[in-house]
């Protein structure tokens, strides 16, 4: 009985593990933008319009004023 709960007990660390590695999976092509400046500026431009569109998206949907 002692070796089921031990076993049960691996799962969330498994779990952790396995989430931690798909978003490092996910996120490592985007360090090869990060190589050459000009990409990387691109890269973060980018980055803060798609953020600024989603909020800005969310907000008009939910009819929340913000400032």
């Amino acid at each position: 009985m002692i070796n089921f709960w031990n076993n049960i007990l691996k799962f969330p660390r498994f779990l952790v593990s396995v989430i931690f590695g798909l978003i490092l999976i996910i996120i490592s092509p985007f360090f090869v933008l990060f190589k050459k400046p000009l990409t990387s500026f691109f890269f973060i431009i980018s980055f803060t319009g798609l953020i600024i569109i989603l909020a800005v998206t969310i907000q008009k949907m939910l009819n929340v004023e913000c400032c």
